[in-house]
């Protein structure tokens, strides 16, 4: 028999499909006989439910020192089960679990099982005697349908009795659709100290929404932010708190893990606004900006507990994750109030490691200038905190490069970008070329003919207009090794345009003029003369990012801003020169810009 045997051992591996091939029966002798794919199909089944831990005992474990990573997790899986039992109706499993991926894994390696009984039963129902008038019904024995669940949990503790975890399928999940959409065209992430960007968005949106709600129900509420950076045992931890609107179960499978799923995009959220009468526009959009995280740690810890009422709050949730790959450990917290801590470890070489006190504080504050929630600020040695007065405070000489402190020639003019319709808080400063106390296209400030050897030669200096600019151009006369005379024309700008710019209170690290990271870019301002400025855009007015929030895109949304902008430039100017002054300058715009600036700037005429 040492054919069958064969054909038995080879079937093993093989889809279950091939044991409906096999012989049915083979005579052995007299009376005797042999049913093949029975026999294959019990072993099938013997080999998959031996599930146990003697298959895999400690002390073999612990002599082995396994250290491959599915290796110990397959060892854990065994070692887990306590117990089991088997019947004609019924297969049960009892687990305690100490770790929700092992919980994950028996749970796999059960649906497996389920899948070999059911197939087993498919087999052993379609077994015949091919004519032979044999008995079949002793081999088509029952089969339980399927792995009873109900004892696979976690482990309890032993004081509290209660689970050592909350067992979930969470892990972070991709919306495909709304991650093709973020990414198509476009990077992710380009620099490290984003996640520290993307975790002070997450805690503005949420107090801002616990602020909105807490207006609607009529109680006090003053939101706050605290980041932190310390260390512990030379190891460097950051932290971001927040008495926000927190999360719950819900909030965690369904948007928190799910990349490319954001809350504050879902109809979820747009019913709670309509059922509050409500609007709220919030910074975080994209939904991938947990990911962030991991640029610059490989585990973090958060602790969230979510108002869900006026006095009600869910339950607290502590959630440790050790990558973006692995399943969340979650657990109850004793957190007591709504918000959410985030703690995230370090890798040893990471973004703030080789700063100072005051250069992390700075830091902070580049990222969110204009904070819609007071931010507090913690290091080892010392605490600040500043709120939206700090935006205020901003001075834009710290934009401004060391042209424009040579003003000869040229009238600088401070103009407030602030506009309560436009969503606008900001300021600007604008340079004007003026001769003689007006303003004028050009100036010139040498212009001399030179004759060398019977030939006339022009040199010559003037300032000009250029877009976003002012530009000195110069010609002079230069003498070669030959003896031959070149004229050569030069130039360099003054009073280049410069912006800072943020969506929310969110800086926007994008230039919005011109320069080789944007020149591929519609979305960039052209004006006839040197702006600089220094604007944030609130709550009555948007533009739309690329999902690393470094690019702008060129839609309806810049289009009016760009209009919205123009227009604010032009009525101070309006209002600051003399009309004479402003007609004049508006004759310098209209000949040398026609495009939208020129357009604004002409429909402001009298």
């Amino acid at each position: 028999m040492t054919e069958d045997l064969a054909s038995i051992c080879f079937s093993h591996n093989e889809d279950y499909t091939y044991l409906l091939n096999m012989e049915t029966i083979k005579v052995c002798g007299q009376d005797t006989y042999l049913c093949i794919p029975f026999v294959a199909t019990i072993l099938r089944l013997a080999d998959i439910i031996d599930f146990d831990p003697k298959r895999t005992p400690f002390v073999l474990f612990s002599h082995l020192a396994v250290k491959n990573p599915v290796s110990l997790l397959e060892w854990k899986k065994h070692q887990s089960i306590n117990a089991w039992t088997i019947s004609s109706k019924k297969l049960i499993f009892s687990a305690q679990c100490e770790h929700p991926a092992i919980e994950a894994a028996i749970l796999e390696f059960c649906n497996q099982i389920d899948e070999e009984l059911r197939n087993g039963t498919v087999i052993l129902s379609n077994l015949s005697d091919d004519g032979m008038d044999i008995d079949m019904e002793i081999y088509k024995i029952p089969l339980p349908p399927q792995v009873d669940r109900r004892k696979i949990q976690a482990k309890k503790n032993i004081i509290t009795g209660k689970p050592i975890y909350r067992y979930h399928d969470t892990k972070f999940s991709l919306s495909k659709k709304q991650i093709i959409d973020l990414l198509m065209g476009t990077k992710l992430y380009g620099k490290p100290e984003v996640a520290l960007r993307e975790l002070l968005q997450n805690s503005i949106d949420a107090c801002l929404l616990r602020q909105k709600l807490s207006e609607l129900w009529g109680i006090e509420y003053t939101p706050k932010i605290k980041v932190s950076l310390y260390n512990k045992n030379n190891i460097d931890y950051l932290k971001v708190s927040d008495n926000g609107i927190g999360m719950n179960q819900h909030i965690i499978d369904n948007y928190y893990t799910n990349v490319g799923c954001s809350y504050y995009s879902s109809r979820e959220f747009s019913e709670l606004m309509v059922s509050f009468k409500s609007s709220f526009t919030p910074i975080s959009r994209f939904g991938i900006g947990i990911l962030s995280c991991f640029m610059v740690c490989d585990s973090m810890e958060v602790t969230t507990r979510r108002i869900k009422e006026r006095f009600e709050s869910d339950e607290a949730l502590h959630i440790s994750i050790e990558g973006y790959e692995s399943l969340f450990v979650i657990s109850d917290s004793d957190k007591k109030e709504p918000g959410t801590d985030t703690i995230l470890t370090l890798r040893p070489v990471h973004p703030w490691d080789k700063m100072g006190e005051d250069e992390f504080i700075r830091c902070i504050k580049t990222i969110v200038p204009n904070p819609a929630v007071q931010i507090d600020i913690e290091t080892d040695k010392s605490c600040e905190s500043y709120s939206s007065e700090y935006f205020d405070e901003l001075d834009l000489e710290l934009l401004l490069d060391y042209s424009w402190n040579n003003t000869k020639n040229i009238r600088t003019i401070d103009i407030d970008l602030t506009n309560n319709e436009y969503g606008f808080k900001g300021k600007g400063c604008i340079g004007i070329l003026i001769k003689d106390g007006l303003p004028v296209e050009e100036i010139e400030i040498l212009s001399r003919n030179v004759e060398i050897d019977g030939e006339i030669y022009t040199l010559s200096s003037n300032v000009r207009y250029e877009s976003n600019s002012i530009k000195d151009v110069s010609t002079s006369i230069s003498v070669d090794g030959s003896g031959n005379i070149d004229t050569n024309t030069s130039w360099s700008e003054r009073f280049k345009s410069k912006s800072a710019l943020s969506i929310h209170g969110i800086e926007v690290p994008y230039n919005l003029f011109p320069n080789y990271s944007s020149r591929m870019s519609k979305a960039v301002l052209k004006i006839p003369f040197p702006f600089s400025f220094r604007l944030d855009i609130g709550e009555n007015g948007d533009l739309n990012l690329n999902s690393a929030r470094d690019q702008i895109i060129y839609d309806e949304k810049w289009l009016r801003f760009e209009e919205n902008l123009y227009s604010i430039i032009c009525t101070q100017l309006k209002e600051i020169l003399s009309l004479s002054d402003w007609k004049l300058l508006n004759e310098i715009i209209q000949k040398n810009n026609k495009d939208t600036f020129g357009r604004i700037a002409n429909s402001f005429e009298e």
